[in-house]
């Protein structure tokens, strides 16, 4: 297994742990956290080293370029993959925006933060698939 998959499922898992943290905010308390709550910290600190790991991951992907594990997905898992960077991008930029407590639009950030993060799991979840496929 290359540093690439491995920074990858790791990557993807804390995208999966920082998902949970708000849900199960909401599930076990019937409304969002506070701006400053334990929750939304650990929400916060999971949420930027996941996108640290994710920003990382391309990166590590290039090293392994030519190796069989690095071209099976093909164009298919390195386009969902390049897809799901540029959302990352944007998501983490909202995420850092929701951090401010004098944010004045801030349900229509927090909807757009939630619409990049289910986008993300989307094109992770699709680019794993074609790695795992060979991209068929």
């Amino acid at each position: 297994m290359s540093l690439a998959s491995v920074s990858g499922w790791i990557a993807t898992s804390l995208m999966i742990g920082a998902a949970v943290v708000p849900v199960a905010q909401r599930l076990l308390r019937g409304k969002r956290a506070e701006l400053g709550s334990a929750s939304v910290t650990m929400h916060f600190l999971i949420g930027l080293t996941a996108a640290g790991l994710g920003f990382l991951h391309p990166l590590t992907a290039v090293f392994a370029l030519g190796s069989p594990e690095a071209v099976g997905g093909g164009v298919l898992a390195l386009g969902f993959g390049g897809l799901a960077f540029v959302v990352l991008l944007a998501h983490t930029g909202l995420g850092l925006k929701l951090r401010d407590p004098k944010l004045k639009k801030r349900p229509s950030s927090r909807r757009a933060h939630v619409a990049t993060a289910v986008t993300i799991l989307l094109l992770v979840g699709a680019h794993v698939v074609a790695c795992l496929t060979g991209g068929e």
